[in-house]
């Protein structure tokens, strides 16, 4: 049986740049490619299984894109706090903002996809696990956009011109740092599920 398992991280207020995890996007793209290669003989479960393990690897994959953009963002707001000039806090400001649209956009909010896993909180796959239909698996989504009901990472209203506002940004990232890791966590458990129930 494949295992997921994720390394633990340890989160600082404004965690150091991560590397990047492309184990757990292999780790569940080599379940499909398994699943496949078994054909028929993996049953009537298998394409409805190997579809869920697709949708949970293009989940891993915005984790890591968002992850990116979080890492990015806590070095601005670091270097955001140690700037005295306005017109320098205002362009931290604003590429702080930009990552903010960026983490929406990797999250797939902007685009109209109800089983896009992080998108939204009502995303959910309905995985049949046998031929009837009596045993299920369920996927749920979770809202990893930059947004209030996402990672909550408030807009740069003052332009960065005063500590608090950079100190709430910061709060916000390492909150949504955390976050993600349990988003990434519970996809990780949906996959071993799944990779159980297909005896791979």
């Amino acid at each position: 049986m494949l295992s997921f398992a994720r390394r633990k991280v340890e989160l600082a207020v404004v965690p150091p740049v991560a590397e990047p995890e492309p184990d757990m996007v292999i780790d569940v793209a080599r379940a499909r490619l398994a699943l496949a290669r078994k054909g028929r003989a993996a049953g009537p479960a298998a394409p409805a299984i190997r579809a869920a393990l697709g949708s949970i690897e293009d989940a891993l994959i915005a984790i890591d894109a968002i992850r990116a953009a979080l890492d990015e963002a806590a070095e601005l707001v670091t270097e955001a706090l140690g700037a005295k000039d306005e017109a320098r806090r205002a362009l931290y400001a604003d590429r702080y903002d930009d990552l903010r649209h960026a983490i929406t956009e990797a999250s797939g909010a902007t685009v109209k996809e109800a089983d896009c896993l992080t998108a939204h909180a009502r995303a959910r796959l309905e995985v049949a696990l046998d031929g009837n239909g009596r045993m299920r698996h369920i996927v749920r989504g979770c809202d990893l956009s930059s947004g209030n009901e996402g990672l909550d990472l408030p807009p740069p209203l003052e332009a960065f011109a005063g500590d608090a506002e950079i100190e709430a940004a910061r709060d916000a990232i390492a909150a949504a740092f955390a976050r993600l890791d349990r988003a990434a966590q519970v996809f990780l458990d949906d996959a071993g599920a799944l990779t159980a129930a297909a005896q791979l």
